[in-house]
């Protein structure tokens, strides 16, 4: 789907994590609306999956702001307790940060295979073994967790809810007998990749610049 390998996407989105609290409203929208194009042209649907399951998060999210940020009262309210310009502001903009990066892994999620998605976690946190971290053990855990999360959602998508409860023990126990081989391969860069970690980088450098 893209041309940037899984290193790339990670830096990217782990960059993106850390900015996205200084972004105006503008830029979320700007971002959000190029990351809703990509999944409509290759067809990216679980960012909709997500979006739909944290539907009441968002709603409760955006009420609070909406009601309890101090600022200028919405004219011609009814009630003797309204909405202000500024909570409305601040509101939706939290929620177009949470969006954006749902969107953001969902893409990332879409385009990987989950040995792609390990072997990234891996390379990019194999510098951290100088400080004493065992990242294999840190990568291992993370396959079987993501493994056997697949497994299970499988398993309790083919049952009815009485079944999900009966199976659940079984489901455990095979999941502990089965051996699982983890092989980490190298991402390979190219020009686009490059390009990429350029401008985090720049973006990186901007931000702490900012903040001085």
């Amino acid at each position: 789907m893209f041309k940037i390998n899984v290193m790339t996407q990670l830096l990217v989105f782990f960059m993106l994590a850390i900015s996205i609290n200084f972004l105006n409203l503008s830029v979320l929208i700007a971002l959000l609306t190029i990351l809703l194009v990509i999944m409509l042209i290759h067809k990216v649907d679980g960012f909709i999956r997500a979006t739909l399951r944290f539907k009441w998060f968002f709603l409760v999210m955006l009420i609070i702001f909406v009601f309890n940020t101090p600022g200028e009262h919405v004219a011609a309210w009814p009630f003797s307790f309204g909405p202000t310009y500024e909570g409305i502001t601040a509101g939706v903009t939290q929620l177009l940060r949470i969006m954006l990066m749902l969107a953001s892994l969902s893409l990332i999620l879409a385009c990987n295979t989950r040995q792609q998605l390990i072997s990234g976690f891996y390379f990019i946190f194999s510098p951290l073994k100088h400080l004493g971290l065992k990242v294999e053990r840190f990568a291992a855990r993370l396959w079987l967790t993501l493994h056997y999360v697949e497994l299970q959602t499988e398993a309790l998508n083919k049952q009815n809810f009485i079944n999900q409860l009966k199976n659940m023990a079984d489901i455990k126990a095979d999941q502990a007998n089965e051996s699982v081989s983890i092989t980490f391969v190298v991402p390979s860069f190219n020009f686009t990749d490059y390009v990429a970690i350029a401008l985090v980088t720049t973006s990186a450098i901007s931000l702490m610049l900012s903040m001085i």
